[in-house]
């Protein structure tokens, strides 16, 4: 018999628990840990790191810790980790996106299903080898496999909730800011389904199992550990580079019938394009617009929306293609390159530039401008 504790699979989980707890440890130490999303995060890779600690030993029966722990703590913290790590990652989610939303003390319960295995788990003696076996037919080996799965069924719903969240801000935030790229809602949205893959093969291991056995099922069990290491750089990644980039908004409020617009908020809108022309100002948001204006946002929003038929984010856009068409137009203005003209239509980069002005003209800037001139020359 082999005297190593730990084989190639597990080395790769350990290398996952010590990222998880130097990522906390940092946001911890961070100034700015006191803010909801950094104990969000905390909690979260807490979890996330019970969760593999509980795998690594459940399943390693060479791991020396006393026997009480393996049979009584195991499986309390297998409920906790597997049935907390759903909620607590859409929270995380949520408070990155939304950081003025408040946590309420009725949030908690998302927490229930847990307090609920946890009790379960404690009335029935249900033991570590119990969640490994699930042999015989018996109650205690039913209950074990439909904390498995349900744990797991119970974590994807949470991922497929956060994703849903995560399209729902993308669409605001187009909606209230005149250049937005998404580019991290999207790579937010691919880590999201990293998890569902993840925790979703959890079921894909419990089924080989159940169903197969023997060296498959090992191979399943086993890739799962490379699946966490890969998923838990990524979520490092993601939080050292792309967090702080994300741009909170305020939660959506009801629409009240004092919402609905009128010609003068209609001029309004139209003055701070015309008159002020708001729409030159670069990143220039919905907040931003509505202030210039005088007028609530959320009257300025269902005003564009539901009277204009388009979003903030297309109006602005628009109106700036308008002046590129002008500018590129103008005999004037020739000494202006592509670059100064975008600049000074209110855009600051050039993809978005040359992307509105391709859907919205169907050419491109430089071929509109020697269309422009050759019909001026004639």
């Amino acid at each position: 018999m082999s005297d190593r504790i730990f084989n190639i699979h597990d080395i790769f989980l350990i290398v996952a628990i010590l990222e998880a707890l130097l990522i906390a440890s940092y946001r911890w130490a961070q100034p700015s840990s006191g803010r909801r999303n950094s104990y969000l995060l905390i909690a979260f890779l807490v979890v996330v790191v019970t969760d593999m600690a509980t795998n690594l030993i459940m399943w390693n029966e060479y791991f020396p810790v006393p026997q009480v722990v393996r049979d009584r703590i195991l499986p309390v913290a297998f409920c906790l980790s597997h049935f907390a790590r759903g909620p607590l990652f859409y929270f995380y989610v949520r408070s990155l996106l939304y950081k003025s939303v408040p946590f309420r003390p009725v949030h908690l319960i998302h927490m229930l299903p847990a307090v609920v295995a946890v009790v379960v788990v404690l009335a029935t003696n249900l033991m570590a080898s119990d969640l490994q076996q699930r042999l015989g037919g018996t109650t205690i080996s039913t209950l074990a496999s439909f904390l498995w799965y349900s744990s797991s069924a119970l974590s994807v719903a949470y991922v497929v909730w956060s994703i849903t969240t995560l399209y729902l801000y993308m669409h605001r935030a187009k909606q209230h800011m005149s250049d937005f790229s998404g580019s991290e809602v999207i790579l937010m949205v691919v880590l999201s389904s990293c998890f569902i893959i993840s925790w979703g093969w959890s079921i894909v291991v419990v089924i080989s199992a159940d169903l197969v056995g023997g060296v498959f099922a090992d191979a399943v069990g086993t890739s799962h550990n490379f699946i966490r290491f890969a998923l838990m750089n990524a979520l490092i990644f993601f939080i050292l580079i792309y967090t702080g980039r994300l741009v909170s908004l305020e939660p959506e409020a009801p629409t009240q019938e004092d919402h609905v617009a009128t010609d003068s908020v209609l001029q309004a809108i139209q003055q701070g394009i015309n008159t002020k022309q708001l729409h030159l100002q670069p990143s220039i948001n919905i907040d931003q617009f509505s202030e210039n204006i005088g007028l609530p946002v959320r009257v300025v929003s269902h005003a564009i929306n539901r009277h204009l038929g388009t979003r903030f984010f297309e109006l602005i856009n628009s109106h700036r293609i308008e002046e590129a068409k002008r500018l590129l137009a103008d005999p004037t203005a020739n000494d202006m390159t592509i670059l100064d003209v975008l600049l000074a239509s209110g855009f600051n980069n050039k993809s978005s530039f040359h992307r509105f002005f391709n859907r919205l003209v169907g050419t491109s800037p430089s071929d509109f401008r020697r269309c422009a001139q050759r019909a001026t020359a004639k």
